[in-house]
């Protein structure tokens, strides 16, 4: 099939981005080609969503230091969307996209099905009910350490209400991100991270971010989780 404009540019940011990493050993941090790799891709993410009008989630391997504002998006055909899903997924093989309903999630390919994996964890009966997007995130983070999930009004964004009657930890994300208008989620684990890694105290993020800028981040490890 005939690759569109879209997917050419991002394909190429992939493959640019990963490179610079190399090549710059001075930029504002380093990483190892797993953690540029998913740089890479986050940001290639981030800019397809805001291009193509579409609502992505995205569990990566690494933790992902992705810019806090997007700069500029060109404008491009929605019909485009998946080319370019599949040209950024294939320069990065670890991964897999699906789409459930209008959100795209992109996963490694073994988290689909890993019972373990804190992501899968299933939630049911939950309701939200005028809390900050950030607050949901909280929640979020407590509820993989300790299997509670209590959202609460935090922050000063306009809170969102939705309900999830059964699902997991992806769907909540997909739902907070559908009610508080966010273009991209981003989330990673790391139950054991090991000095020399970017973020050696670090074993849970969870990002959400709208069409110009990142709005809410938790970074934590087990011993903090308020």
């Amino acid at each position: 099939m005939r690759m569109t404009a879209l997917a050419m540019l991002v394909f190429g940011l992939v493959i640019v981005q990963t490179d610079l990493g190399h090549a710059q050993p001075s930029r504002p941090y380093s990483g190892t080609p797993s953690e540029l790799a998913d740089d890479a891709l986050g940001g290639a993410l981030w800019r397809i969503a805001v291009a193509t009008q579409t609502r992505i989630g995205f569990e990566s391997v690494e933790f992902v230091q992705v810019p806090v504002r997007l700069k500029s998006v060109p404008t491009f055909p929605v019909s485009s969307r998946d080319e370019a899903l599949d040209a950024v997924v294939q320069a990065n093989p670890r991964y897999e996209w699906r789409a459930f309903g209008e959100v795209v999630v992109v996963r490694p390919k073994n988290a689909w099905n890993d019972s373990g994996n804190p992501f899968n964890r299933p939630v049911r009966n939950l309701r939200i009910e005028n809390v900050t997007p950030y607050g949901v995130v909280l929640g979020l983070r407590d509820f993989i350490y300790t299997n509670r999930l209590d959202a609460r009004f935090e922050g000063q964004e306009s809170p969102v209400s939705f309900e999830v009657l059964s699902g997991t930890v992806v769907d909540v994300l997909n739902r907070v991100a559908e009610a508080s208008g966010m273009a991209l989620w981003m989330v990673s684990y790391r139950p054991h991270p090991q000095t020399g890694q970017r973020f050696p105290r670090w074993d849970l993020q969870m990002q959400l971010r709208d069409a110009t800028t990142m709005r809410n981040l938790s970074e934590s490890w087990p011993m903090k989780t308020k």
